[in-house]
């Protein structure tokens, strides 16, 4: 920074006592310089030096010295000067950013403007100002640069780009964002109208359309201010369209044309296109190659049938059916990925048209074409995903049939155990691509009869009670049993064949296959499906034991993680297990095992984002304190693993900015919007607010000695006031990366195997609106009373309103809606007892005593909640999760009390004698949360645990010990030893529950 900043070598001792720290010294040696010579530079490093300072009060001085600098004459224009205000700016507001856009943003720009000429400072400026999203300025600077240097292509489309950036960057007004998006539009249609009359395209005039880029932009201006019919102008001609010299075979052109014909209606000519597009990719070019073998993309055929479909008629259906034949002709020479297009492509129009292709006339059994597609690609991992589609469209009679078959085996022959297995002999039948391939074939066969006779008969089975007065048995589709929403009898029989097949597949583990270290094995497959069957059975048990151990529930759900468990150790790479696994050991209260799935996940860093959910989410009532004892960990507490997430999000803002420059200047500003997109979805998400909360409930749990430095939860990841009814919450986490093989028509499996709400923007708010009250009566020690006034005011003025629904505990648990009444009902005795303007209203007294009644009644709920949990040990998910919920609201209501009573005088007299009855309430949910901790202490201490734990493995078969009795009982027993271990390590936790 020195020798950038440095001009005069008399400045060298001034900037060797900076990088010391020695900022007494450089202030006293920069006003010996400043004494001789007054100059841009020395003021700017003097204020530097100033921001450097640990003194607030010269903060404060700086603050008001860089808000004065826009107005200052004459204007700076040196950039160095300009680069050291921002400097300073940085020491004293690091976050703030209208702050940067009004006062650096600002000086860029009197900068540029005082010397548009040089173009090297123009672009550097431009470069900054994206870099801090300070659009506005960035915009009149690419302004400037195109006026300037009007010779320069790529100006003019930096400025197109800017003013359209402008226009839909939500923090600016209204009426200027239509403004400026209204003059890119134009601008942008004056250079398309320009490229078209052009006499030749290689030859362009500089105010015209070069690049694949720039079409693109044309395109995403035009579909947010124009109209469809304009973009199809564009794909149309010759000089715009995919097949114009300027486009360059750019993919995505052909994707808007196929899109914008079925959106506008176009069949003919979206069957005449699609069709050339097909006749293309089977075709050869003068090397004999299948050059454009790419536009027998999935879309294309789907287009092509849908357009065949609408026009109806029968040569148009010839036509479908002699394209695929030609693409599945050998000679033909397509790779087999674009030949399974075609054969699907066989499926959707079979299934699409009146009459089926294949079929004689007046046929309508559409079995035969399901089992053909599967013969011919069974063996591919996709084929269940290909047919899923269809297989649901089947009526109940094909159902059947084609279940019938499935189910005995039919599509590729009888179960062979030896088969299976790799030979590794001289001599041996069976190479490891053979095995894996008969395994695809069958794990292909269960998928298909899981959704046949689970999946889709559970769906329609959901439907149906509503028609009733209460829940009511139906006939199984499959195998005729009355059940309720699962036929347990059809899950027990597909868990026991998929598990025991899996095992048999996986007996030598990885030795006995060719296998990468990053590889899968090929059958995990059935092992997850049997995990889900479990998982699903476990959903249709009712709790009734003395003892959660000894409940049929936790029996599946052992053996589900049993399963999973011996999976994981040949396939450590799949995502599927580790997810499965993190959520099955939170359920069951074992932190330290649901921390090593997690971990077993490697997540990346975006995924930090989209997955973190799956074990952060309610964190601080599941396991607050540090996971010491876990060996190799990421992470060495749950407060490291947030902030790496808070981390994560502080540093893609920099890298999104950065990348947007990036872009302008290779011409990518298609990439640059798209970056503009993720960077407003990542303003405020689920999983930022998430890290948030969860930071703060654990820093009030756990002493501030024993987490490091107090923490306000790392506000700064979210937008200003993410409270509030207007901040956008976006849902960036990934569901879908859980297994699931259940039909497209209900939910799916992640949504059917959670044991508590999942995560919601409904929860995200109430919990930032709690938070948001928290801080309010429970402010630090150190906090000045000036601030806790400045903030009560606040409050007062404008009270947070929590959102409404009609069924909370649809997003909530128990102790969290109870959590979420009492606090809502805090919020109205602060607004009611200190807002004095109210005292004088007829209803005052009624109202206020409702409210502190109705605060009691919801912590009295949640004592007689805390009071009648019975069989806690050991002490599961939900356990845990009550327990440490109901302490939080203890705590806070306790705070609360303390809050009012030193309003004194400010608060209504009449509040005095309430608070008095919340204070002893809370005081007994404490008591009693205490008192379940003592409880659960005691039970784990009576030992015995590894053995119940290994009867309940045994206990959930009914009809002997089944794919269990396959499961090596030494590594059994080691895991069994694992969980109980991860049992007492709950303990540490719950040990942080006491009373005060």
């Amino acid at each position: 920074m020195a020798d950038h900043m440095m001009r005069d070598r008399q400045d060298a001792p001034i900037w060797n006592a900076i990088e010391a720290g020695n900022y007494k010294q450089a202030l006293k040696l920069v006003d010996k310089r400043l004494a001789k010579k007054q100059t841009d530079y020395l003021e700017a490093l003097k204020l530097l030096i100033r921001a450097r300072s640990p003194l607030v009060t010269e903060k404060a001085a700086v603050v008001a010295h860089l808000e004065e600098l826009p107005q200052k004459k004459p204007i700076l224009t040196d950039l160095e000067i300009i680069e050291l205000y921002e400097e300073a700016f940085s020491d004293v507001l690091p976050g703030p950013q209208e702050s940067w856009d009004r006062i650096l943003g600002e000086l860029r720009w009197q900068c540029v403007k005082a010397l548009p000429k040089n173009e090297d400072l123009s672009k550097k400026c431009f470069e900054a100002c994206l870099a801090k999203d300070d659009i506005d300025h960035a915009r009149q600077i690419s302004n400037s640069l195109e006026k300037t240097f009007p010779n320069t292509h790529a100006y003019i489309f930096w400025n197109i780009a800017a003013e359209f950036l402008y226009s839909v960057s939500s923090k600016y007004p209204e009426n200027q964002r239509k403004l400026w998006g209204t003059l890119a539009f134009r601008q942008i249609q004056n250079l398309a109208a320009a490229t078209k009359q052009a006499a030749d395209s290689r030859q362009l005039p500089v105010r015209s359309i070069h690049t694949p880029q720039e079409i693109l932009l044309l395109h995403r201006i035009t579909e947010a201010l124009g109209k469809p019919e304009e973009r199809l102008d564009y794909l149309r001609d010759p000089t715009l369209g995919p097949e114009s010299v300027i486009a360059k075979g750019e993919w995505q052109l052909w994707r808007f044309r196929v899109a914008l014909l079925v959106e506008l209606l176009e069949w003919k000519e979206l069957f005449d296109t699609t069709k050339s597009l097909l006749k293309r990719a089977r075709t050869k070019d003068e090397f004999g190659q299948l050059s454009e073998s790419g536009f027998s993309d999935w879309i294309v055929w789907e287009a092509f049938i849908h357009s065949a479909v609408e026009l109806q008629g029968s040569e148009h259906k010839d036509s479908i059916f002699s394209e695929i034949e030609a693409h599945l002709d050998p000679a033909c020479g397509a790779d087999k990925s674009w030949k399974r297009n075609a054969s699907l492509a066989w499926v959707k129009a079979s299934f699409d048209s009146s009459i089926p292709f294949s079929l004689e006339s007046g046929s309508s059994d559409r079995t035969p074409i399901i089992l053909k597609y599967l013969k011919q690609h069974g063996s591919a991992s996709t084929a269940f995903d290909d047919l899923k589609v269809y297989v649901q469209r089947l009526r109940a009679e094909e159902r059947k049939s084609l279940l019938e078959i499935v189910g005995k085996n039919g599509v590729f022959g009888e179960l062979d155990a030896s088969k299976y297995k790799p030979s590794k002999e001289k001599g041996g039948q069976t190479s490891s691509s053979e095995a894996a391939k008969k395994i695809s074939e069958h794990i292909n066969s269960f998928k298909l009869r899981y959704l046949l006779q689970c999946s889709i008969p559970e769906n329609e089975r959901r439907q149906k009670p509503a028609k009733h007065a209460g829940p009511t048995k139906l006939p199984c589709f499959s195998c005729g049993q009355p059940c309720f929403e699962y036929c347990q009898s059809c899950l027990k029989s597909l868990a026991e064949d998929s598990a025991k097949l899996y095992l048999t597949a996986s007996e030598g583990g990885r030795s006995s296959w060719d296998l990468l270290p990053t590889d899968r094995h090929p059958a995990d497959d059935l092992a997850v499906l049997a995990s889900m069957c479990l998982i699903k059975l476990s959903l249709v048990e009712v709790d009734t034991s003395d003892e959660p151990l000894s409940s049929r529930k936790t029996s599946y759900l052992l053996q589900a993680v049993t399963l999973l468990e011996q999976a994981s150790t040949f396939s450590k790479s799949n995502y599927q297990i580790w997810l499965s696994l993190t959520r099955l050991y939170k359920y069951l209260g074992g932190g330290l095992l649901a921390m090593r799935a997690y971990d077993g996940l490697a997540l990346k860093q975006v995924q930090l984002d989209t997955l973190s959910y799956t074990m952060f989410d309610r964190l601080s009532s599941f396991h607050p304190q540090p996971f010491n004892p876990l060996q190799d960990s990421l992470y060495l507490s749950p407060v490291d693993g947030i902030k790496k997430q808070q981390k994560l999000y502080r540093g893609t803002r920099g890298q999104i900015s950065w990348n947007t420059w990036l872009s302008y200047k290779h011409g990518s500003y298609n990439t640059a919007f798209e970056l503009k997109e993720v960077a407003e979805k990542l303003n405020s998400t689920i999983a930022a607010s998430m890290s948030v909360v969860e930071l703060r409930r654990i820093s009030r749990l756990i002493p501030e000695k024993d987490q490091g430095s107090r923490t306000d939860g790392g506000y700064d990841v979210l937008a200003a006031n993410p409270e509030q009814a207007d901040t956008k919450i976006s849902d960036t986490n990934d569901y879908k990366t859980f297994p699931n093989y259940e039909s497209t028509l209900g939910p799916s499996f992640e949504v059917l195997s959670r044991f508590v709400p999942g995560p919601s923007e409904y929860r995200t708010r109430i919990n930032l609106i709690s938070e948001h009250l928290i801080s309010l009566i429970s402010a630090p020690p150190n906090t000045l009373e000036a601030v806790i006034q400045y903030t009560l005011t606040a409050f007062l003025s404008n009270p947070p309103q929590q959102p409404q629904t009609k069924n909370p505990l649809q997003y909530l648990t128990k102790p969290e809606n109870y959590a979420r009444r009492s606090y809502d009902d805090i919020s109205l005795v602060i607004y009611s007892s200190l807002s004095s303007d109210l005292w004088t209203e007829q209803k005052f007294a009624t109202q206020l005593e409702a409210y502190n009644t109705d605060l009691i009644s919801n912590l009295t709920s949640l004592l007689t909640l805390v009071t009648n949990m019975n069989h806690i040990v050991p002490a599961f998910g939900d356990t845990l999760h009550t327990l440490y919920i109901a302490y939080d609201l203890s705590r806070i209501s306790t705070a609360f009390c303390k809050f009012l009573t030193n309003q004194g005088s400010k608060a209504h007299v009449s509040q005095a004698a309430h608070t008095v009855k919340i204070l002893e309430t809370a005081k007994s949910l404490s008591k009693a949360v205490v008192e379940k901790v003592v409880v659960v202490k005691k039970g784990m201490d009576e030992g015995g645990l590894i053995d119940k734990v290994l009867d309940s493995v045994n206990g959930g078969n009914e009809e002997g010990e089944g794919f269990v009795g396959m499961l090596d009982a030494g590594a059994l027993e080691v895991w069994a030893g694992d969980l109980v271990e991860s049992w007492r390590d709950a303990l540490i936790g719950l040990g942080l529950l006491r009373n005060d």
